[in-house]
């Protein structure tokens, strides 16, 4: 028997009326089920702002999975800025998840969802991280889940725990980050997905960091 697919929700009610849910559906190894019915728009081609290291062959996969996986949020987020304030519910089915802020804040949340299960190999080291979905998790927690998942995940498969690799890691989600702005900018008339993914992009950018200065950032938080 087949198990059923793992949905998440994500409902944004908006201060001016009006409420616009996402509906995510997994399969039981927690890997995004896109449906097939709907033609991927041109900027979903793997061509289109092709990421910089992307590993994958254009003749074996046409579209690029992270964008063919975003493409269907777009038509939720047309007509509203990145600053418009909203409350974001998060249905999981462990538990459910409400913050209100601006629309960025939450559509940083849902992409990074996407991103790390859409079958994107230089996102799907996150893909532990997603399927203990934490929402609007704040940088000192997604630091600690980062490293964690990194030395966790070494330790799993039995390997020496050492922070190496996990910059070049990074490097690549940076890379994907910056391709994809430039995809959802062709595809977008406004920015509410667009800034989501620079929040995203922001918190990447800071991990190098963080690593160079022997993570003095969290340290504090092991103290005895």
């Amino acid at each position: 028997m087949t198990a059923d697919p793992i949905e998440i929700a994500y409902h944004f009610h908006f201060s001016g009326g009006g409420c616009e849910t996402v509906t995510l559906r997994f399969s039981p190894d927690f890997d995004l089920i896109v449906a097939a019915e709907t033609a991927p728009p041109a900027w979903a081609a793997l061509d289109f702002s092709r990421c910089t290291g992307c590993p994958l062959d254009p003749a074996q996969t046409p579209f690029c999975p992270f964008a063919r996986a975003l493409a269907p949020l777009v038509p939720h987020f047309t007509q509203f800025y990145s600053y418009e304030i909203a409350v974001v519910e998060v249905v999981t089915p462990r538990r459910t998840t409400t913050a209100r802020g601006a629309l960025q804040e939450g559509t940083a949340s849902l992409i990074g969802l996407v991103g790390a299960t859409c079958g994107c190999p230089l996102l799907a080291f996150f893909r532990p991280m997603a399927r203990m979905h934490l929402p609007f998790a704040s940088e000192e927690e997604t630091l600690v889940r980062l490293f964690a998942t990194h030395l966790l995940g070494q330790m799993v498969r039995g390997q020496a725990t050492s922070l190496d690799g996990l910059r070049d890691r990074v490097s690549g989600v940076v890379q994907v980050n910056s391709g994809m702005a430039e995809r959802l900018r062709a595809g977008l008339s406004r920015d509410a997905l667009v800034n989501g993914l620079i929040i995203l992009d922001t918190f990447a950018n800071a991990v190098p960091y963080v690593m160079d200065r022997s993570l003095a950032e969290i340290r504090y938080i092991f103290s005895e």
